[in-house]
């Protein structure tokens, strides 16, 4: 299989996964071996990189294979947001208990990966509890779909692209939990430009912001980050189910 070609398929399957609250599409980039140079593009977004010449672009953000993966991606998302719509809306029980499941494995995947990297269990320390401290009291906050505003959209798209960028962690999982996971799929659906832009809005700030800071906090507390998120999808994974 030729580079550009794995670049553009795995664009299709990280689209699917941002789709799903229980799939991480960083995770899926990692799977087909594409994330380290996704990672290293965002973090080369910046305006001294930025120049006429085609061939130094290129160089630099590695244009034929990001660009292809990509368009694959958006659509992918396009493409397949009426689907899991429809599933959300019509089979509602069904598709929150395939979700519920997904999360908690997730979750057990997290705390597998923790014991591989570090040598050591996941363990039941502060940062976990206060994952599911977090989970706890997100399902607490009751804001109904009319009251969004631009400010929280653009808020949740920040959130959301900062999760993309950790694998392991579903960035649809955190809509999931904050109660507009519904609302900005069926935006994509629809093309709800109202709900679209301030939500592009906010992954575009993230993603010109929080690549290196990321990497940066990975490096310092990354079994500490991934045991609180591995708690925080756990809790939420369990409350999503219908009974």
């Amino acid at each position: 299989m030729s580079e550009r070609l794995r670049f553009i398929i795995a664009g299709f399957f990280v689209g699917i996964a941002e789709l799903l609250p229980g799939v991480s599409g960083s995770t899926i980039a990692l799977a087909f071996n594409v994330y380290e140079k996704f990672i290293l593009f965002l973090s080369n977004l910046r305006l001294s990189n930025l120049t006429f010449n085609i061939q130094k672009l290129n160089k630099v953000f590695f244009l034929d294979l990001i660009v292809p993966f990509l368009i694959s991606m958006i659509l992918s998302v396009i493409l397949l947001s009426k689907l899991i719509l429809f599933l959300y809306s019509s089979y509602t029980d069904y598709f929150l208990i395939f979700i519920g499941i997904l999360m908690c494995l997730v979750s057990i995947i997290i705390g597998i990966r923790v014991k591989a990297e570090f040598n050591t269990n996941l363990k039941l320390d502060i940062y976990f509890f206060c994952g599911i401290l977090v989970a706890l009291v997100l399902t607490k906050i009751n804001i109904s779909p009319e009251t969004f505003s631009n400010g929280y959209i653009f808020l949740m798209g920040f959130i959301a692209f900062t999760f993309f960028l950790l694998p392991g962690v579903s960035g649809s999982a955190i809509l999931l939990s904050l109660g507009i996971y519904k609302t900005i799929i069926g935006a994509i659906a629809i093309f709800n430009f109202s709900i679209l832009i301030p939500f592009a809005i906010g992954c575009t700030i993230s993603l010109l912001t929080m690549p290196k800071l990321i990497n940066s906090l990975i490096k310092i507390r990354k079994r500490e980050i991934m045991t609180f998120f591995s708690a925080l999808i756990l809790i939420s994974g369990i409350l999503v189910f219908p009974f």
